[in-house]
């Protein structure tokens, strides 16, 4: 992915984010992590990195919590994810799943631990709060997992009916 691509694919994020599912929300989902593990799995390690960086930044700008959490969160994902797909085969989709719940359940848990507890917004047990990073971690796993698994699909697909 170019970085020309990646900057029209989050600004696409950034109106889906904050204008579709500010209208229809969906508990748990983030588009935008979405979007960072599908840059962490499929662009060179430390382009992913960066982006997911960017991704964050993005975020923090959309958003009315404090400058830079989602910004560090969403960096850590890719930093985590990054080194995953060095050691595991994440052309597997179960791997890609599960190598992306685990890179973003910890850095999930520590955004809800700063909204939560630091910035004042509601009081939930440390229990409740991982599980809302386990629901957000899995939703935007198999989303991203969808999206990567959209070509190959196609690809399947234009080969079957070449055959016929």
């Amino acid at each position: 992915m170019t970085w020309g691509g990646f900057s029209l694919l989050l600004v696409a994020v950034y109106a889906v984010q904050t204008g579709v599912l500010a209208l229809v929300p969906l508990p748990g989902f983030d588009a935008f992590l979405v979007l960072a593990i599908v840059c962490a799995l499929r662009m060179p390690r430390h382009d992913a990195r960066l982006a997911g960086w960017i991704i964050g930044l993005v975020q923090d700008l959309a958003s009315s919590d404090a400058l830079g959490i989602h910004a560090l969160t969403l960096g850590l994902t890719a930093v985590a994810l990054t080194w995953f797909r060095e050691r595991a085969n994440t052309e597997l989709w179960w791997v890609r799943i599960a190598t992306a719940f685990l890179a973003a359940i910890l850095p999930q848990y520590l955004y809800l631990i700063h909204l939560h507890y630091w910035s004042g917004r509601g009081q939930a047990s440390p229990v409740e709060l991982l599980a809302q990073a386990a629901l957000t971690a899995i939703l935007a796993a198999v989303a991203a997992a969808a999206i990567l698994a959209l070509p190959r699909l196609s690809w399947r697909r234009r080969r079957r009916s070449a055959r016929i």
